[in-house]
């Protein structure tokens, strides 16, 4: 009874105590989570939180700038050949290197060297017993008015062979066909007088139909020197193929002289090219600058032999250079891309023919 008297005393006195205790650590929690709603950047320093001072520092700290991919053309990055790809992509590379992208076999073409000729072709090569007969024939149905006048055209016929003029190989597509000197004004050709061009620029002003208006080129070229690029149209006779090759070798040389003038001259033979000569100074239009429009030219007229010799138009294929003076005759010619003779050769005529005393005779 003693021993259960003593249990009951003590239990009694312990209530109170644990009691107050519970009170007291109520209150200081309490506390603790007022300071914190107050001011929730500065916890407690009673009762730290763990990694408090962390959360604090990280929430001061600016934000890291995400880094974006690159986009168009700085994206691009090269890793190397696509045959030494190991994940995969080497097993199309035999496949891409036949197709080389979307570029046009004429145009690929036009990247190359021009042919030019070995040391064996100086002289003009024998022609095989095929293409003399094959020559003969066409220059007999030229002759007749049943083909046309360019079938009759022979290059050793130019000055009745007192001036020698570069040679061709068949299949050369480097200048051919051009003098070491200047054509003597008494055996040069002129230019025709009665050919009418088309300049590209047209309008839908009254007031300016008039300056697109077909004329004739020769008043143009009178009183400067004039370099004249005739073109067909073709894959190397373009204007970004052909002409555009000429322009980045002489343009700078020529037109650092006095009273020089640049043209450009689409012509090509034809029935349905006369007849879409509109469709033709369209694109010709979008292709060239805007302070080209009036140096840029169509000719939509009939395909004569007097052009054609004049202007050495008897291949389509690649682009005419004449450097014509400033009375409109032609001094100096080359049919083909440019060559490193050929560009040497342009650049003494141009400065001899800007330099020569002007002679009526």
């Amino acid at each position: 009874s003693s021993s259960s008297s003593s249990s009951s005393s003590s239990s009694s006195t312990a209530s109170p105590l644990a009691a107050a205790a519970l009170t007291r650590r109520g209150s200081q929690k309490l506390d603790s989570l007022a300071t914190t709603n107050a001011n929730p950047a500065a916890p407690a320093a009673s009762s730290p939180l763990p990694g408090s001072q962390e959360l604090v520092t990280h929430a001061n700290a600016e934000a890291p700038a995400l880094s974006e991919p690159r986009q168009g053309v700085p994206g691009i990055a090269y890793r190397g050949p696509l045959e030494e790809d190991v994940s995969g992509a080497a097993r199309h590379a035999s496949v891409i290197s036949t197709m080389w992208s979307n570029i046009p076999q004429h145009v690929r073409s036009s990247f190359k060297a021009p042919a030019m000729l070995d040391e064996s072709a100086n002289s003009a090569p024998v022609p095989k017993f095929a293409e003399g007969f094959v020559a003969q024939a066409k220059a007999m149905a030229a002759s007749t008015g049943l083909a046309p006048a360019s079938w009759n055209l022979n290059a050793t016929t130019y000055y009745n062979g007192v001036i020698p003029l570069a040679p061709y190989k068949k299949g050369q597509t480097a200048a051919y066909n051009y003098p070491q000197i200047l054509v003597p004004r008494q055996m040069a050709y002129r230019f025709p007088l009665d050919m009418y061009v088309d300049p590209v620029y047209q309008t839908s002003d009254p007031d300016q139909k008039a300056r697109a208006r077909s004329h004739t080129l020769f008043p143009k070229l009178q009183g400067k020197t004039t370099l004249l690029l005739v073109f067909s149209g073709q894959p190397l006779s373009g204007l970004f193929t052909g002409v555009q090759r000429w322009l980045d070798v002489v343009t700078e040389d020529f037109l650092a002289r006095k009273n020089t003038q640049i043209f450009k001259l689409h012509a090509e033979e034809g029935f349905f090219n006369r007849r879409t000569a509109a469709l033709t100074k369209f694109h010709l239009r979008r292709q060239v600058e805007e302070n080209e429009l009036f140096t840029t030219f169509v000719y939509k007229g009939k395909w004569k032999f007097e052009y054609v010799q004049a202007l050495h138009l008897y291949d389509k294929n690649l682009p005419v250079v004449l450097l014509i003076d400033p009375l409109g005759y032609v001094r100096w010619h080359a049919v083909g891309l440019p060559c490193d003779d050929a560009t040497a050769v342009f650049r003494s005529m141009c400065k001899k023919l800007a330099t020569e005393r002007r002679n009526y005779a």
